[in-house]
Parts: structure tokens; sequence; C-alpha cells
């Protein structure tokens, strides 16, 4: 898609609508849409301008890519109910993740797609909180399973690593058309967090 966005800015939030308008151009028809002449076009400013912000293409997507995670894991933990037992809080996380690929696709595939990897690992590096919270907050939920006595005392970080390796295959298999039961979802993932959760909780499930 070309149309020129209606979006505004005012002086001093450039950076803020050329990051914002190019999540919109990836949502849309996926990261090779984004040139940056069709971004300062929909964004309606210049190159001039845009390069007062970014020096190139992919000092702008090293940006893109950490808001597109900003933006799972906005997603991810806001919809969690505080109110719930701490394994159904890591159910239901599991849960919006893959609801975030499948309603996400091109999102989902940018920020942990090939073809920004570098950039990936430059600024996102899952061992460091700061760069990868959201991955963090999972190990959280995690100690405080173990701590109640729900999950066996184990390397945390391995377990939500497991975890994670599961949600991100089945979501890419979703995503990629390779399981067709785009209709019965919750069913498939309830047997596979039931599956998982089995091999690491004190008593099986």
């Amino acid at each position: 898609m070309n149309t020129k966005s209606n979006s505004s800015y005012h002086h001093g939030n450039l950076k803020e609508a050329l990051i914002k308008e190019s999540l919109k151009m990836v949502e849309e028809d996926g990261l090779s849409s984004i040139t940056l002449r069709g971004l300062t076009d929909r964004v309606g400013t210049s190159r001039t301008a845009l390069y007062r912000h970014y020096s190139s293409k992919e000092e702008l997507l090293k940006e893109v890519i950490q808001a597109g995670f900003d933006k799972l894991d906005e997603d991810i933990f806001s919809s969690l109910d505080k109110e719930l037992e701490v394994k159904e809080k890591i159910y239901m996380l599991g849960k919006a993740y893959i609801d975030f690929a499948i309603k996400n696709p091109n999102l989902y595939r940018m920020i942990f797609g090939h073809e920004l990897q570098e950039h990936r690992e430059e600024s996102c590096d899952i061992n460091e909180r700061e760069d990868a919270p959201g991955f963090h907050k999972l190990v959280d939920l995690i100690i405080n399973a173990q701590e109640n006595g729900i999950l066996k005392k184990e390397d945390a970080f391995m377990q939500a690593t497991v975890m994670w390796s599961l949600l991100h295959g089945l979501s890419n298999l979703l995503i990629d058309g390779h399981v067709h039961v785009l209709d019965n979802i919750d069913t498939l993932y309830e047997l596979s967090f039931k599956t998982l959760i089995s091999g690491i909780a004190v008593e099986n499930i």
C-alpha cells in the first residue's frame, strides 16, 4: 500500500511519527515496503528532515525493531489480569503471545526474521533485562511459580527459554500456514501448554 498517511506531527516528535508510520507499513505490506521515500511521503515530511534523526535506513530500522518488541510486550502484558494465579498468568501470557503473532504476522516476522537479525542481536540481548524486559517478566513469573511450589526449582531462565521456544515455533507454524487449525487454536494451545507444564511441574497435571 502506498496510501499517503493523514498522520500529523508537531515540532519535536517527527522521530516518533517516523517509527509509528514504519510499523504501520510493516503491518500492511511487510518489512520490504519500508523505503525512505515512501515513509517521508506518508508522514508528510522531507528526507532532509528524516536525516536529521537517522543517518541511514539501517539506523531507522534499529529503532523500528525495538518498537516492534515494545509493542509485543505491551500487547501481551497489558492484557494480563493481576488477580490471576501465577500458573494462569503464565498460561494467558502464552496465549496472548500466539494471538499477537496471528493478528500481526508481518510485524512478528520482522522482529524475529533473519532480515534484521544483525540489528536484533545488537540491541536485543535476551540475557539483559533492559534489552528483553518481556522475556524476563516471564522468568519472574516462573520463579514465582517455583516459590509457590507449582514448578520445579530448576533454572528459571532455561524453563522460560523452553516455553518461548514452544510459543515461537507454534506461532511460526500458524502464521506461515503449516498448521491448519486456525479454527481450533485454543485447543491446540491448551494441549501444548499442558504438555510443557507437565514436564516442569512439581506434580504432573
